[in-house]
């Protein structure tokens, strides 16, 4: 071998050694890129749990607070459906009633309806049961029903309830069934 090839040789190996000396630190530095890159990572996917955790607490909370106004509205509103069905039993008990009577069997029998009568007004106010009966009170669409208009009379006023065909009746604040009316027009 000659000077002139030693001394390339020599340079070749000299370059194989810093490359391998700068691969390590390459490979350092892309390895604590890498765990850099990872622990961003990481940081992000643990922010985003969160978050659906933050949010999952939320539905949960607000799932529960819907289950409990359910369970108020069910217990304010447990007699609904038994009073909608009693209430043409009033109707007849209430039409019984206004009929005239002239013996004594017929006075005796009128008094024990109307006995059973005050037993279910009774039972309907300790249940939160109102009557709707708007007799000269203006018209309102959300508890009355408008059936029939009738033309003004003097010292009437223009919307106002004439004749109630049928008395309304409401659970709390719920309407069980509007007043059926008659409204001067």
């Amino acid at each position: 071998m000659t000077e002139k090839q030693k001394e390339t040789v020599n340079e070749e190996v000299v370059d194989e050694a810093v490359e391998l000396n700068k691969q390590p630190e390459n490979s350092k530095e892309a390895s604590e890129e890498n765990q850099v890159d990872e622990v961003t990572q990481l940081k992000a996917d643990l922010a985003e749990k969160e978050d659906q955790y933050l949010r999952l607490q939320a539905e949960l909370a607000n799932i529960r607070k819907r289950n409990q106004k359910e369970k108020e509205d069910a217990a304010k509103y447990r007699s609904q459906s038994l009073a909608t069905e009693l209430l043409p039993v009033i109707d007849n008990l209430e039409r019984a009633l206004a009929i005239e009577v002239t013996d004594e069997e017929g006075q005796n029998l009128k008094k024990g309806l109307e006995m059973v009568m005050d037993s279910f007004k009774t039972a309907l106010e300790h249940e939160g049961i109102e009557v709707i009966d708007p007799l000269n009170q203006p018209f309102d669409p959300n508890y009355h029903q408008a059936i029939q208009t009738a033309p003004l009379e003097e010292g009437q006023e223009a919307n106002t309830v004439v004749n109630v065909f049928q008395k309304g009746y409401s659970l709390k604040e719920r309407i069980l069934r509007p007043a059926m009316v008659i409204v001067a027009q």
